[in-house]
């Protein structure tokens, strides 16, 4: 079967004149200042209420799920932690930000006002694997993030590295100014997670006694 050959519409109404000067005038972009920035070396302030990375109150968060379902992306999941030996009563969102469109419907609908944003916007990373841990995680307080803005003042995700123990599944947040959050995640969705199984004890070896040696005898 012979293929068409793809043409495109009203390509014989252009002309192509060839020319020596016109490749040579794109050197005068030499001269000019580069409208792109340097990332992570430069900043540029964001507007007023700009829509960045997600805070969260877990305290004043109530687990009801309404950012989850309004969720267009599909990018948040209500995960159970456990914070200092106690286990949190409700779930908290845990936001991924490689499907995150930053449309903030989650903020708006949320009923105590929990989850929040804040104006951090630079999210760049080494490109290694542990490094992808930082585009998944359960965000942290607002004034906490508020304070290292006015310490750092340039509107970087407030956690450089994530941790996480797959055995313990204690998670460690290692912040910007040196300390550090601890949880653990024992499971996700809405129900609580079922605590592990208790291994089932051994039946007791029956011992025998001396009659029954001379039984045997």
């Amino acid at each position: 079967m012979m293929k068409m050959p793809a043409r495109v519409v009203g390509e014989e109404k252009v002309k192509l004149k060839k020319s020596f000067i016109k490749p040579w005038m794109g050197i005068k972009y030499l001269f000019k200042k580069p409208v792109t920035i340097k990332i992570p070396y430069e900043k540029i302030e964001p507007a007023p209420k700009y829509r960045g990375f997600h805070t969260l109150d877990w305290k004043k968060c109530v687990g009801c799920n309404f950012c989850g379902q309004i969720c267009p992306a599909r990018a948040i999941e209500m995960t159970w932690i456990e914070v200092n030996g106690h286990i949190a009563t409700r779930p908290h969102p845990k936001v991924d930000y490689g499907r995150c469109t930053f449309c903030q419907f989650c903020v708006d609908v949320c009923p105590t006002g929990a989850l929040g944003f804040s104006e951090n916007y630079y999210l760049t990373t080494g490109g290694l694997e542990e490094d992808l841990e930082l585009y998944d995680w359960v965000p942290i307080h607002p004034d906490k993030v508020r304070e290292l803005n006015e310490k750092f003042n340039d509107y970087r995700f407030p956690v450089e590295r994530i941790k996480f123990n797959k055995e313990t599944r204690e998670v460690t947040y290692y912040l910007r100014d040196g300390s550090t959050i601890q949880f653990k995640i024992l499971g996700y969705g809405l129900r609580p997670p079922k605590p592990p199984a208790k291994p089932a004890a051994k039946p007791a070896e029956k011992k025998e006694g001396p009659k029954a040696e001379e039984k045997k005898e």
